[in-house]
């Protein structure tokens, strides 16, 4: 069975009334199956992660980049598929979900983009895939006749216009349509649309207060900050207008063996830095949690891959980078053998949420998770480091699998994501979704009777 047969077998279940559209079929159509593969692998981590930050804050509607499928329209369309295929909750890896969220997703290179549109069944009429989509790429274009000559918007065969519609745009330098120049406006403006007819969270400008947490929101801020992190050896102290929120990057690293892994992370983490932005620049949100792989199962480069998403974006440069700075985020990476986390937040930010607190409440949760018969609050707060003076603002931790206490780095990044959202919605610092039910954020069959 090839790659794509296996994302029509996820959704083949699903019936005619379950609100999610298995999109058009893959046959006839010409692959490298390595390069299918590896897009699949990609858009089904991604729907995890959709999922994940939807139902926490409540959202019907993502929109996101896809580097993978390198503009190809065929391969992007698999790419939405495998992030809508049903989740198999027995799976050890968790993939798709997100087949309930309406989105749009984006691939590009230097010189073509190619956009999906996806709307399922019970969102459809609130809002249309091909309506959205071509509004969006009009806006972006913002002339009519390069629109006419540079876009080609198209359905998808057998599948209804409402709930699926692609777009690809090419370089035409004589109506000064370039794909780095448009790219990162397409995801602003879709949200513009949703967000002008109420299907996604509107900035709430007019009272900035809203997002200022004091003491008096949080009885138990003292407490918080009562726990102090383990620190690492004394460093000499920064100067105030160089100061370093995180931790001055390891010595290891640096060496010239080293140098072409760590140039990949910054590239990783600075393109994921401006996707943070966006999502939370659009949803009002301050703070995100989420996964990068290239760090793999090394926490000093996964500080440096939060750093290239908290580096300063120069709006002059051909292709952005970074500019999450302002959001407190926890990010991690694993491998089979152990998993890392970093928790960053913002000094405007660190009354409300003490990154070592925070991340302290994700290692004691993922440690309850495992076989632990005694109390983990102290091996936790061991686990979780921090950098002299920063302890407000960094924290960094690593557990290494141990089947004998049912610890699993699989296992380990979903209680981790989960309770790092949980954290904050206590705090009022991130959206609460309908939590009358908790059923919710947990779908299975008995969420789609027809399926």
């Amino acid at each position: 069975m090839t790659a794509a047969d296996q994302i029509a077998a996820g959704v083949e279940a699903m019936a005619i009334d379950c609100p999610i559209v298995e999109g058009p079929s893959a046959e006839g159509k010409k692959f490298d199956e390595k390069l299918l593969k590896k897009v699949i692998k990609a858009g089904g981590k991604r729907g995890v992660e959709i999922e994940g930050a939807a139902d926490m804050g409540g959202l019907q509607f993502f929109c996101t980049n896809l580097e993978d499928p390198l503009a190809d329209l065929d391969l992007l369309v698999e790419a939405v598929k495998a992030m809508n295929a049903k989740s198999d909750p027995t799976e050890e890896e968790r993939k798709g979900g997100a087949g309930k969220l309406g989105k749009i997703v984006v691939s590009s290179t230097e010189t073509k983009i190619a956009i999906v549109a996806y709307v399922p069944k019970d969102k459809a009429e609130q809002c249309n895939a091909t309506e959205w989509l071509t509004s969006v790429v009009k806006d972006v274009i913002g002339n009519t006749d390069a629109f006419e000559s540079c876009a080609k918007i198209a359905a998808c065969e057998g599948v209804n216009t409402a709930n699926y519609a692609t777009c690809v745009i090419e370089n035409n330098a004589d109506k000064n349509v370039f794909a780095l120049k448009l790219r990162d406006n397409i995801i602003s403006f879709a949200y513009n649309f949703l967000k002008a007819r109420s299907l996604f969270p509107e900035d709430d400008d007019e009272d900035d207060d809203d997002y200022v947490f004091g003491d008096e929101d949080f009885p138990s801020a003292d407490a918080e900050e009562e726990v102090a992190a383990p620190v690492e050896e004394e460093a000499a102290p920064v100067e105030e207008e160089d100061k370093c929120l995180l931790k001055p990057i390891a010595e290891r690293i640096t060496t010239e063996k080293m140098a072409k892994k760590l140039a990949k992370i910054v590239k990783e983490g600075g393109k994921r830095g401006v996707e943070i932005e966006g999502a939370a620049d659009m949803g009002g949100l301050q703070f995100f949690c989420t996964q990068v792989d290239l760090p793999a199962d090394d926490v000093d480069m996964l500080v440096e891959s939060m750093r290239a998403m908290n580096a300063k974006s120069d709006p002059s440069e051909e292709e952005r980078k970074g500019g999450a700075g302002k959001i407190g985020k926890i990010i991690l990476s694993m491998t089979d053998a152990k998993i890392c986390l970093v928790s960053y937040v913002p000094e405007d930010k660190k009354e409300a949420c003490n990154a070592t607190a925070w991340l302290v409440e994700v290692v004691t949760a993922i440690l309850k998770s495992g076989k632990h018969t005694d109390a983990v609050s102290d091996e936790a707060k061991a686990r979780v480091t921090s950098h002299p003076g920063n302890e407000a603002t960094f924290a960094m931790a690593v557990i290494e699998k141990d089947g004998e206490k049912g610890l699993f780095p699989l296992k380990m990044k979903d209680e981790a994501i989960n309770t790092g959202y949980a954290y904050l919605k206590a705090r009022k610092l991130f959206p609460d979704g309908d939590d009358d039910d908790d059923d919710e954020c947990c779908w299975g069959d008995e969420d789609f009777p027809e399926c």
